[in-house]
């Protein structure tokens, strides 16, 4: 075991050494088949193209989007921002919640049940049927219909 381990200690960084490494000048004394330099390439003459057939139309230049296009996107990108924001609160909401009910805390953090708890999950509500009021509208404006 311990020969084999300095052997290969001794033949790795031998071997690693050995390996060839090519450059430009190598091609010019040792030609290969299918190899070229950049000097080879830029004396190539340039590739034939498609000569434009008589009653083809010429490409059409891209439109600018429409005015209405603009709006729904800018709309559709509001409405993305309010129901993140709204998504966010919801989760602000709820932590107030579970804040309440954990055990966890100071002496005067608990009980912290009671009208605080109550608030949130009526705000939690109204922000859920806003979450989903904002998902119908989203719809309705990237694909034409409510789902």
């Amino acid at each position: 075991m311990r020969k084999t381990l300095i052997c290969l200690c001794v033949l790795v960084p031998a071997l690693a050494a050995a390996q060839e490494k090519y450059t430009n000048a190598d091609l010019r004394r040792a030609p290969k088949r299918d190899v070229y330099t950049n000097a080879d390439v830029q004396k190539l003459a340039p590739l034939p193209t498609r000569p434009a057939l008589a009653g083809e139309p010429e490409p059409m230049a891209p439109e600018p989007p429409s005015r209405a296009t603009l709006l729904r996107d800018a709309r559709v990108a509001d409405l993305e921002l309010e129901r993140d924001l709204t998504e966010e609160e919801i989760a602000w909401q709820q932590s107030l919640i579970d804040k309440a009910h954990s055990v966890g805390g100071g002496p005067n953090d608990w009980p912290l049940v009671g009208p605080d708890t109550s608030e949130a999950r009526l705000r939690i509500e109204s922000l859920r049927r806003n979450l989903h009021m904002l998902e119908a509208e989203l719809n309705v404006l990237r694909f034409g219909e409510a789902r």
